[in-house]
């Protein structure tokens, strides 16, 4: 496999879209903080990151940038904070400040701190939003319900701050987070959360698959597990699990689509690879689509809408590593067929 498609796959693998899933900015950078565990109950940690994953997914589904999992990992790794610590206001903003500081990521404008607390079933989400340059914290905001309701909870808890943001919240939105929240089985989602937690590969492919057993045809989970299929080349279980989900992966779309093209230029197909690459990029105008849609009109014989596709792509991220890709299946197109003797 050529080294700049190996590349392309690692970064669909492991940075999942959630920086805005390529949209344009909602006017807000987000680093969502992993929630407090005020009910100190050593069974439910998972939450502590799960909810702040599960957070940022719906702030970057509205179109707002956030700072993924990996990075804002190696912020608190790096001062010595463990997940799910409480944070004073003048901590919280010294973390904000950091992240802004840090060269080549997101640089939030917003920090977003959580706690919950479950008791005998009952389940009380917490956050608030702070504005770190302003250094203004805006009121805390609290949902409650059952546990077993958690992803509806969090959903109304995630709209609010949303509101409170003014972020752009239209009906399809809405309807996309409510479908979201109605059917998901607690324990899928405990799995899917524990998932993108686990740096270890193996293991989070094996929550992945559990969570899509819990609920089948899951879209997030099967899009992650996707993704790690290819990363490891397993292309034939990657294409079958990407044919199991049930619906785009919200916010993931841009990427499921990204990734069906680079399973299906894989596979020889380039018409299949074209239709992907071109859904991808109704969701999000990137140099990786418009790369992976001129491989595939390469690979159909039209060179020369490929080379529009090459332009466009260089035009918006010259560093793209699928271009490479794209340069070296224009150069193999163009050479004169050898004859033979």
């Amino acid at each position: 496999m050529p080294l700049a498609l190996q590349g392309v796959l690692l970064s669909l693998a492991f940075t999942s879209g959630i920086g805005g899933a390529g949209a344009a900015p909602a006017g807000h950078a987000y680093l969502v903080m992993p929630f407090e565990n005020t009910a100190e109950d050593p069974s439910l940690e998972w939450l502590s990151t799960g909810l702040a994953l599960s957070l940022g997914e719906y702030l970057a589904g509205l179109g707002a940038q956030v700072v993924d999992e990996d990075e804002r990992a190696v912020l608190l790794e790096g001062n010595g904070i463990p997940p799910g610590a409480q944070f004073t206001l003048a901590s919280a903003l010294e973390m904000g400040r950091k992240m802004r500081a840090r060269p080549g990521t997101t640089r939030p404008d917003r920090l977003v701190l959580g706690r919950f607390n479950v008791t005998g079933g009952d389940l009380t989400l917490s956050t608030r939003s702070l504005e770190i340059a302003e250094e203004k914290a805006r009121p805390w905001i609290a949902r409650q319900g059952r546990l077993k309701n958690l992803v509806e909870v969090q959903n109304a808890l995630a709209l609010a701050l949303a509101k409170g943001d003014g972020l752009p919240i239209n009906e399809s939105r809405s309807e996309i987070l409510a479908r979201q929240a109605g059917d998901l089985p607690l324990l899928a989602f405990e799995h899917y959360c524990r998932a993108m937690a686990e740096p270890d590969a193996k293991k989070r492919l094996q929550l992945l698959r559990r969570a899509a057993q819990e609920f089948p045809g899951y879209p997030k989970a099967g899009y992650q597990a996707a993704a790690l299929l290819v990363k490891a080349e397993r292309w034939d279980e990657a294409s079958e699990m990407l044919a199991k989900v049930a619906a785009e992966p919200h916010p993931y779309e841009a990427g499921f689509y990204l990734l069906t093209a680079a399973i299906a230029l894989q596979k020889r197909d380039p018409e299949a690879a074209a239709g992907a690459a071109r859904k991808a990029l109704e969701r999000a105008d990137t140099a990786r689509g418009h790369a992976l849609l001129g491989r595939a009109l390469a690979a159909r014989g039209d060179r020369e809408a490929a080379r529009g596709e090459l332009q466009k792509a260089v035009t918006i991220d010259a560093s793209e590593p699928e271009i490479d890709d794209l340069r070296r299946a224009l150069a193999e197109a163009s050479r004169p067929a050898r004859r033979n003797p």
